[in-house]
């Protein structure tokens, strides 16, 4: 029971030194941003601190806790075998074995807990360093930054532009003349054969530039297009408004390229072309009344 009185100091002293308890947060004082809702500043916080444990890993309190356990455990085991070899020259080993272990407990937690504190501090400067930096990025006021003023661009100066000059009267001109187009003469109707690439029939076997749209037929002629519901006429100039559009797409060689290839088709083998033909009926009045009139 002696011993145990003699110990009772040592014990009190190793009790109090295990009981210490390091910050589980920052250290620095941050403010929030001028204006910005307290709530706001609160949700930050969280995320801020949990970002910054994030960054170390473990809690400084239980880098602490193990560094003062293992000190602890092994001052024990090496006082109580020093005791024990003291005791043992006197003769009381069992008594040397308990104060050594005593002695060594409280030695080995005193320097466990010094290398918990010296980690503590590195580790809670770590934790921050991470901390303000979360906080900054939010636009918080943290030590040694200054405010930061947004400074709005200036508007430039707009100038309204002057008034539009008054419209030129327009003096209504006559509609440009174009020569009529050479008459078409044929002893019978011209057959058209359909293009897939032009989506037209175009005339074959005639030295006319000749289209069938599906309603009317359009003749090329003097680098102009005219219009027709017959295919020789009575011929009037086509608006380009009113034009297929591929005949807008293409010049005049290119329809012409596309008719020959369609054709070459055809003549290459007629038993099994599958190709589509148009021939009008023929409508040749206009021509033999003409050559009556020749003739009187």
């Amino acid at each position: 029971m002696g011993y145990m009185q003699k110990l009772a100091p040592f014990l009190l002293l190793l009790a109090l030194s295990g009981c210490a308890t390091l910050p589980t947060g920052p250290s620095i004082n941050v403010l929030p941003a001028q204006g910005k809702p307290f709530d706001t500043f609160r949700s930050e916080d969280m995320t801020c601190r949990q970002w910054a444990e994030q960054q170390l890993g473990v809690s400084t309190q239980q880098t602490y806790d193990k560094n003062v356990a293992t000190g602890a455990v092994a001052g024990t085991a090496i006082g109580a075998g020093l005791g024990a070899a003291i005791g043992s020259a006197s003769g009381h080993a069992g008594a040397g074995a308990l104060i050594g272990a005593a002695s060594g407990l409280l030695f080995g937690t005193a320097a466990g807990s010094d290398s918990g504190q010296a980690y503590g501090r590195e580790a809670q400067r770590r934790y921050d360093n991470s901390y303000v930096q979360c906080m900054y990025s939010y636009g918080n006021k943290v030590p040694g930054s200054h405010p930061r003023v947004v400074v709005a661009p200036q508007q430039p100066v707009v100038i309204a532009p002057p008034p539009p000059p008054p419209a030129p009267v327009e003096v209504a001109q006559e509609p440009e003349q174009y020569p009529p187009p050479p008459e078409v003469y044929v002893d019978e109707a011209p057959q058209f054969i359909y293009s897939p690439a032009l989506n037209l029939y175009v005339a074959v076997g005639v030295p006319y530039d000749l289209v069938y749209t599906g309603v009317d037929y359009l003749y090329f002629s003097g680098g102009r297009w005219y219009r027709s519901p017959y295919y020789n006429g009575p011929w009037s100039l086509a608006a380009r408004s009113n034009f297929p559009q591929v005949l807008v797409r293409y010049r005049i060689d290119n329809i012409r390229h596309y008719r020959d290839v369609e054709f070459r088709r055809y003549e290459h083998d007629r038993a099994h072309y599958d190709g589509r033909f148009h021939r009008p009926g023929f409508h040749g009045e206009r021509r033999e009344i003409e050559r009556r009139a020749e003739h009187r």
